[in-house]
């Protein structure tokens, strides 16, 4: 249903291996107790000498014959759990080895030996895991393309009463309808596609870019005039502000949507002196030749891995608060911003502790320190070039992939109606509504800056120069 919000730790691996092998041993125990049950039952008739009592033997062969029918199915349902449990390891494996480094010979080596025992234990694995990471892929554009005919007039009902009303309105439908799926579900491989090569992350320096991104104020260089290319960032006024984001939804709801600042930073002083640091970015705002989020910068991170003048003014706006290696920083992101958080995390400039993306077109991989939430529609094409993100997930144990299907069918609409702020804002209500315990280990991430001595807020708002 549109209505359903789906939490998991995201990836394909919805079970650790590991503990659906202990369910499975815990099922054959079952299934050896319910075996001792049954031979019981069945060495009755040799203790009993008494021809009255030896009538009763058909129902007690009949309830050995039951056992025995349990017994099976216990055992069927062990293989199947064990089985699954080596095509996620497998899954696992494989996904381990596409993400090592050229270096990385002896990890590579490590990981292709234990896929290989796997393989020799079962031959049907390698097509099984096939069919896992198929149904995966499925799964995470659900609801992209159309499902049925479009109209008002929806059914096998609908359908018989429009053909009985005029057969060449019915043709026309069923035209249009099929045109309008065979183009979603074109478009629908063609973004797993794309996704498959630029979806998924791994750490890696970005390309630089030319031009220079200074602060519109005296803490520029001495003598250095902007010209065209470079990027100048104009500072807000400081804002006290009361409290930090106890929530997953407070603090999507910081992102300065419909502003004209890109970027906000807050800064918390910390009782013993130290600060944090919480950034808010902005998605695409359009094609300007002034707008450093623009398409051409979505282009740049997403195609090339290389640095766009919006991520470079995150970057620089954080600087200029004050944030550095060793300083704690959040990043909340939309879209564009969500992958310039991604990216951010992974250039290793600043100490990183969460991340939380919504819509964002990729995954990046994160370290098993740093709390990672993503926010995906599966109709949303933009969130769609993640590709679903890493098979194995990735952040730490807490991290989330926080999923909803809003606008069924609408992949391809210009409006792109999934991808909607408002809509993200309602998936997120939604989720830490479900009562999942896992939500609110986000809000105790988030709980620490409410310890803070001091709390700050500032916009920053990033131009390109043209002439």
């Amino acid at each position: 249903m549109a209505d359903d919000v789906e939490i998991t730790h995201g990836g394909m691996i919805a079970v650790d291996p590991d503990r659906l092998r202990t369910t499975a041993g815990r099922v054959r125990a079952e299934a050896g107790e319910v075996a001792c049950a049954r031979q019981d039952l069945l060495a009755i008739p040799g203790l009993v000498d008494d021809v009255p009592l030896a009538r009763g033997f058909p129902a007690l062969w009949s309830a050995a014959a039951r056992l025995q029918n349990v017994e099976d199915a216990l055992e069927r349902l062990a293989g199947g759990v064990g089985t699954m449990a080596d095509v996620y390891e497998l899954a696992d494996l494989r996904a381990r080895q596409a993400m090592l480094g050229a270096g990385d010979v002896a990890a590579a080596r490590d990981l292709r030996r234990r896929e290989e025992r796997l393989l020799a234990g079962d031959a049907r694995l390698s097509a099984l895991d096939e069919r896992l990471q198929e149904s995966w892929r499925r799964g995470v554009a659900e609801g992209f393309a159309p499902g049925g005919e479009p109209g008002s007039l929806p059914g096998a009902a609908g359908d018989a009463l429009l053909l009985g009303l005029s057969p060449a309105l019915f043709l026309l439908q069923s035209v249009l309808g099929w045109n309008t799926r065979v183009q979603a579900e074109g478009a629908q491989r063609l973004m797993t596609s794309v996704a498959a090569e630029n979806g998924v992350v791994r750490p890696a320096p970005l390309a630089p870019a030319p031009g220079l991104v200074l602060m519109a104020d005296a803490r520029s260089p001495a003598g250095v005039r902007p010209r065209a290319g470079d990027v100048v960032i104009d500072r807000g006024p400081a804002a006290t502000i009361p409290a930090g984001p106890s929530t997953l939804a407070g603090a999507v709801s910081r992102i300065p949507f419909g502003r004209s600042s890109q970027v906000r930073v807050e800064t918390y002083r910390m009782g013993d002196g130290a600060q944090r640091f919480v950034a808010y970015i902005d998605g695409t705002r359009g094609r300007s030749a002034e707008e450093p989020w623009s398409f051409a910068s979505n282009l740049r991170m997403y195609s090339e891995h290389a640095e766009a003048d919006s991520y470079r003014a995150v970057a620089e706006a954080l600087r200029d608060a004050g944030a550095g290696a060793d300083t704690p920083v959040d990043l909340v992101g939309y879209s564009q911003g969500g992958m310039i958080a991604g990216l951010l995390a992974q250039s290793g400039e600043f100490d990183v502790q969460g991340v939380v993306t919504v819509g964002s077109p990729i995954e990046p991989v994160l370290p098993d320190d740093v709390l990672s939430v993503a926010v995906r529609h599966t109709d949303d094409p933009v969130a769609g070039l993640a590709g679903g993100g890493s098979p194995n997930g990735t952040g730490s144990p807490d991290s989330l992939v926080i999923r909803r299907t809003v606008a069924p069918g609408h992949g391809t609409d210009p409006q792109i109606p999934a991808h909607l702020l408002d809509g993200y804002a309602e998936t997120v209500r939604r989720a830490e509504a479900s009562g999942d315990e896992r939500m609110a280990r986000i809000a105790e991430h988030f709980a620490v800056l409410d310890t803070a001595t001091s709390m700050t807020s500032t916009d920053y708002t990033a131009r390109r120069v043209t002439g």
